[in-house]
């Protein structure tokens, strides 16, 4: 099958995605930053003045990846 013919959600952006995906939970997040999740919630900006930036949606907390990376070279 040539890369014309691969199927929907298999080419080159799907691999992307699944690499970097757009927005972070509060584990991944922990993750990354080798920190317990408690220590991410009291990092974030509602908590902390300055803190880690956070999108909401409903009661659910993300972190934009590129937001963070700019966060941590601000510290």
């Amino acid at each position: 099958m040539s890369q014309k013919e691969e199927k929907p959600g298999t080419g080159e952006a799907a691999r992307l995605a699944v690499i970097q995906p757009w927005l972070l939970t509060i584990r991944e997040t922990a993750r990354l930053l080798r920190l317990s999740e408690c220590k991410v919630y009291t990092l974030l900006e509602d908590r902390h003045p300055g803190g880690i930036p956070i999108k909401r949606f409903g009661k659910s907390i993300r972190i934009s990846p590129s937001e963070l990376r700019h966060w941590l070279e601000q510290q």
